[in-house]
């Protein structure tokens, strides 16, 4: 159960939050919105109990997800990435923060650089890789939300937001052969699972 003051410190994470949301959509600066998302974020990685709080969420990659705010506009997650686990390009259809609780977690942001004329075929480019430790934050904003990311620690916690709610039907990149498919959130083979 959690305590009052994380309660208190839930609330107040998410009234900022969602102020940074609104101050984005009326502006489009996504450094502005970063930051804002950081700072709302910092009271929270400094409680004592903040992997005892949330409530069980169903993910696409990970068993360990648990909701700590949702309102139909924002969602927020804990979620854990078991070391070693390379979860493929994918998007989201949605703007996507993620905040390094501990451990480290490589991240990598794609640009998609083909014309998008032949179905199922996609070419991808590193836009971005970094390495991120407890206290940072990456982003993917459509139409830049293509993503892969690999937890290289144990005990690799992460505050997830998100602002809406996830596409239905989301793209999964192989850089191999430079193919996608489209699978229905939620029904993500085991080893692409987060």
């Amino acid at each position: 159960m959690s305590s009052t003051r994380a309660k208190a410190v839930i609330r107040q994470c998410a009234q900022e939050l969602l102020h940074a949301a609104e101050q984005f959509d009326a502006d489009l600066d996504g450094g502005k919105l970063r930051n804002g998302l950081l700072e709302a974020t910092r009271p929270l990685l400094e409680l004592e109990d903040l992997f005892t709080l949330g409530s069980k969420r169903a993910a696409n990659h990970i068993d360990n997800s648990k909701f700590l705010y949702y309102d139909g506009t924002m969602h927020m997650t804990l979620d854990e990435f078991p070391k070693g686990k390379f979860v493929p390009p994918h998007d989201h259809g949605v703007w996507e923060a993620i905040v390094v609780c501990t451990g480290r977690l490589k991240h990598t942001l794609y640009e998609r650089i083909d014309d998008g004329s032949v179905e199922r075929k996609a070419q991808l480019k590193i836009a971005e890789e970094v390495e991120l430790t407890p206290g940072e934050i990456t982003m993917v904003v459509p139409p830049s939300d293509i993503h892969s990311f690999e937890a290289l620690s144990d005990n690799c916690f992460v505050i997830t937001i998100v602002g809406g709610d996830y596409s239905i039907l989301r793209h999964y990149y192989n850089l191999r052969d430079n193919s996608y498919t489209v699978r229905v959130a939620g029904t993500q083979p085991s080893s692409a699972a987060a």
